[in-house]
């Protein structure tokens, strides 16, 4: 895949994220398998999609809530992981993705105060029903161009990251995942709280520290 293709897949993510369909794709782990799967990484893709899944896991975009964005960083954090080998590159993408997220979640904050602008004022014209179609249209495709500007400019920051950072990590895989893992675990157990009695978050946190033991066993 060429930045290109990534930049307009960048731009898809954006949009299912609020502004047409919601069909999960932009979810981290389905963006980050499915753009492993572009870049010829799928394992990556999905390591990397589903660490920031678990940071991102509290988080639903309703109403107008500010929130990190997880599409288009997700897919710059695994099309940036997959340059770089081992361990080196899951931290690199991993990274890159969480700090993007929160740039997209400022620029989402901006495109929101513009929409608000494009909307039809009625004490200044005749609403039509026309303008009201046009006006939303303008918005979607505003949504897609920010996820596309979001999208371009990660990925050429992730190459120049590539450039200096590579060679210079010195944590093996399982340290590697173990320090990740265990940093999303505050935004995990965050969500666990939130599911109900003592009972149910009893077996969520023994299902997910069994499930953590034996990934770090495996890896």
């Amino acid at each position: 895949m060429d930045i290109l293709s990534l930049t307009l897949l960048g731009g898809l993510l954006a949009l299912d994220g609020t502004a047409f369909g919601q069909f999960m794709v932009s979810r981290p782990l389905v963006a980050g398998v499915l753009t492993g799967w572009l870049v010829g990484d799928p394992a990556s893709g999905l390591l990397i999609g589903g660490i920031l899944e678990v940071y991102f896991i509290s988080i639903f975009p309703v109403g107008g809530a500010e929130f990190p964005e997880g599409g288009p960083p997700t897919m710059v954090a695994v099309a940036t992981g997959a340059l770089v080998p081992g361990p080196a590159g899951i931290a690199l993408g991993t990274f890159l993705g969480f700090l993007l997220s929160k740039a997209g979640a400022i620029s989402t904050r901006f495109l929101r105060r513009l929409n608000g602008r494009l909307v039809p004022d009625p004490s200044r014209r005749r609403v039509t029903s026309a303008r009201i179609v046009w006006a939303h249209l303008g918005a979607v495709a505003l949504e897609f161009l920010r996820g596309c500007a979001l999208s371009l400019v990660g990925l050429l920051a992730g190459g120049l990251l590539v450039e200096v950072t590579s060679g210079h990590w010195p944590i093996g895989l399982s340290g590697t995942f173990v320090l990740l893992t265990v940093g999303a675990s505050l935004t995990a157990g965050a969500f666990v709280g939130t599911l109900g009695g003592w009972r149910r978050r009893g077996v969520l946190f023994g299902a997910g520290l069994t499930g953590f033991l034996v990934a770090s066993l495996v890896l």
